[in-house]
């Protein structure tokens, strides 16, 4: 057993246990949600927060490499993967509860005509439904609307700073970081859960906890930065670093209650969590457990499974009216049903679709390539002299 070296980290394709992660993020929340009193010790509600950390560190390490191979940041390829990513299932499942609801007669009953205007424009956080009661099945996708706007912002960012050293990196995101958390007073109403004080939605330390994401990339994409982290890629270093997440996971829905520190929480949590990351994307047991068939199958539709919690529990619930009390037995069957419809999703749309992005990506590269091919001057081409590539 060794730890893993910074060439082996950059020539991984693809993080496989960050699979089992996004399973296990969108199961927690399911059972938080329709679980009961038996579940409340899972924190399932802090899983969102997961998956933020998990956008920041997969966005910014796909920038970061794009630009080491091709010498710059497409934002233009960057927006159309992220539309025929996101939109589709996203469209399919919002288009699937209007018509559910205009066949029930309850278009106007629950709001939809207002909240179309905020789903439509992905300011899912600021709809005034979530405020007056109004059970419209789509609230959960109040995350989509914070992560479109960092996928708007941040990819900006990094090109306007240029390819430069890591330095400049690090300050752009250490300053973005402390601008966001001196926000958060001016930008949350309160840290009551479940609803209680629903301002919690629109503050600014839900892009704090992105930028823990961006961070942790940033660190793991240098080598001097990568070499602070590096015991922790040791197989062994999994045990500690997941069993104190385990343990501050599930206590956490107490010690927010116990506590006025709740913020300082929320940063330890994304702490935490770009810890655990290391972990998963090193070798290991661990590694290789969340990275299993099962894990993959539930972490690739993970997207489309959070995004149908709310509309399957109204259905199951139609359907069988004995699982109208939140109860274990509600949780599995509002997932299984989730996830059979979301794997339909995945196959039929989110597959699909995303091939055709990335169909369109390459045309557009092959006429960049042409476009640059016909500008070069006839004659022989003299080669630059190789530089050593940057590592700082």
């Amino acid at each position: 057993m060794r730890t893993m070296s910074h060439e082996d980290y950059l020539g991984q394709r693809r993080f496989p246990g960050l699979d089992g992660l996004r399973a296990l993020a969108a199961t927690m929340v399911i059972f938080f949600h329709f679980g009961g009193p038996n579940w409340t010790w899972l924190s399932g509600w802090v899983g969102v927060y997961i998956f933020f950390v998990l956008s920041g560190f997969l966005i910014t390490t796909l920038l970061l490499r794009e630009q080491d191979r091709t010498g710059r940041i497409s934002l233009s390829n960057f927006y159309i993967r992220r539309v025929f990513r996101i939109l589709p299932p996203y469209l399919v499942i919002l288009g699937g509860i209007v018509a559910f609801v205009l066949l029930r007669g309850e278009f106007h009953d629950r709001d939809f005509p207002n909240a179309l205007r905020f789903y439509l424009t992905f300011l899912n956080e600021f709809l005034p439904s979530f405020t007056n009661g109004t059970d419209n099945f789509f609230s959960g996708s109040w995350t989509l609307g914070i992560e479109e706007k960092f996928y708007l912002v941040w990819p900006f960012l990094l090109v306007a700073i240029g390819i430069g050293a890591a330095k400049r990196k690090f300050l752009l995101v250490g300053a973005a970081m402390v601008i966001l958390l001196a926000l958060v007073p001016v930008t949350t109403g309160g840290w009551l859960l479940n609803g209680a004080n629903v301002p919690i939605y629109r503050s600014t330390v839900h892009y704090f906890i992105l930028a823990a994401g961006c961070l942790l990339a940033i660190l793991m994409h240098y080598r001097r930065g990568f070499a602070l982290l590096k015991p922790l890629t040791h197989p062994l270093a999994a045990i500690p670093v997941v069993g104190g997440f385990l343990v501050f996971h599930t206590n956490l829905d107490s010690l927010w209650h116990a506590t006025r520190m709740n913020l300082w929480l929320l940063v330890a949590y994304a702490v935490a969590t770009m810890l655990l990351l290391v972990v998963l994307v090193s070798p290991g047991p661990l590694r290789w457990l969340l990275g299993t068939a099962p894990m993959r199958f539930v972490g690739e539709r993970s997207y489309s499974l959070y995004l149908l919690q709310g509309p399957v529990h109204f259905v199951v619930i139609l359907a069988v009216p004995g699982l109208g009390r939140n109860h274990t037995t509600t949780a599995v069957v509002v997932f299984l049903v989730a996830l059979a419809i979301a794997d339909l999703i995945h196959r039929w749309v989110e597959k699909p679709l995303i091939d055709v992005g990335k169909r369109i990506i390459a045309r557009k590269e092959a006429r960049r390539a042409e476009r640059e091919a016909a500008r070069e001057p006839a004659g022989p081409r003299v080669e630059p002299e190789p530089q050593p590539a940057s590592v700082s």
